[in-house]
């Protein structure tokens, strides 16, 4: 995966660089909550599918008002639950790909904010920030950086979404090239959450 799934995504928050404490606040994602889900789409000669889960959780601890170059964030994924429709494929998957017996999570620990950003976030106007963390999947860390898509409602709730592209090969995770299984060497990650304020 040159960049993956999931996730997104982390313990050991970044601070959110002397924000003031009046707008400061903790966003608390939920896992399986309405609004949140992590799905990979893999596509491969004679074959293409889906796989997702809805058990996410984590944190995202900014000041709205007066947005730091870095951000307290966490998001942990669950991949034992990642679903593909089909039993066989995903105890495969799970079994002889991900190992999820010894890394059951994906995990996003960060973050910097990269290039320009808004100066703060304006409730219900959506902002795209470049957001760069630490990645962890199958034992593996990389430093990822995507683009995120962030609105801020009027009842305090972040709703977060970003895409980007996991290749297998750099996380060691072996490519499936069973005839019920076969993946492409690159996989698609779209993740979608909701963070309410604690």
């Amino acid at each position: 995966m040159k960049q993956w799934l999931g996730s997104l995504l982390i313990a050991g928050a970044v601070g959110s660089g002397g924000a003031g404490a009046s707008s400061a606040a903790v966003f608390t994602i939920q896992s399986k909550s309405e609004g949140t889900r992590v799905v990979f789409t893999s596509k491969a000669p004679m074959e293409s599918f889906e796989g997702s889960t809805g058990a996410v959780s984590g944190r995202v601890d900014l000041d709205h008002l007066q947005l730091a170059d870095s951000i307290g964030v966490e998001v942990l994924v669950d991949v034992e639950t990642l679903d593909t429709g089909i039993n066989l494929r995903n105890q495969h998957m799970r079994k002889n790909h991900l190992h999820t017996d010894r890394f059951p999570r994906a995990v996003f620990r960060g973050a910097t904010l990269v290039g320009g950003h808004p100066a703060r976030l304006e409730p219900g106007r959506p902002e795209t920030i470049q957001v760069a963390g630490e990645f962890e999947l199958h034992g593996v860390k990389k430093r990822l950086s995507v683009p995120v898509e962030v609105l801020l409602t009027a009842e305090k709730r972040l709703q977060i979404t970003t895409t980007f592209e996991v290749w297998l090969v750099e996380y060691g995770i072996p490519r499936p090239k069973m005839l019920f299984m076969k993946l492409d060497e690159k996989q698609t990650v779209t993740f979608r959450a909701v963070a309410v304020a604690e």
